[in-house]
């Protein structure tokens, strides 16, 4: 069995943290949309996804835009952050929504 060096690139921590910030303000800019997406789940006969709608719910109408990365946040929401390119990611929500990031 031969192994190659993985030809993955560095991601800095500080890019993640900015690609959160920004899809989480999209997400307060859009709150609406989501809260309406949110509340068709609370109807849902599935347990977790019922939870987690109202979960969110909660963190979109409680909180304003945010300028620093919030761990409580992140955790809160993120199940996934994928690095597709050098420039961009996808942040996947716990509630299955997938927000594209553009690195700039």
């Amino acid at each position: 069995m031969i192994y190659t060096n993985c030809e993955s690139k560095h991601i800095d921590d500080g890019v993640l943290y900015q690609a959160f910030v920004g899809a989480f303000n999209a997400m307060i800019e859009n709150e609406d949309y989501f809260v309406e997406k949110w509340q068709e789940r609370l109807e849902s006969n599935n347990l977790l996804q019922r939870y987690k709608a109202k979960q969110f719910i909660e963190i979109i109408t409680e909180y304003k835009p945010i300028a620093e990365f919030d761990i409580g946040i992140y955790f809160a929401l993120v199940e996934k952050v994928s690095v597709h390119a050098e420039d961009r990611l996808t942040i996947n929500l716990l509630d299955g929504t997938e927000v594209e990031f553009v690195i700039e």
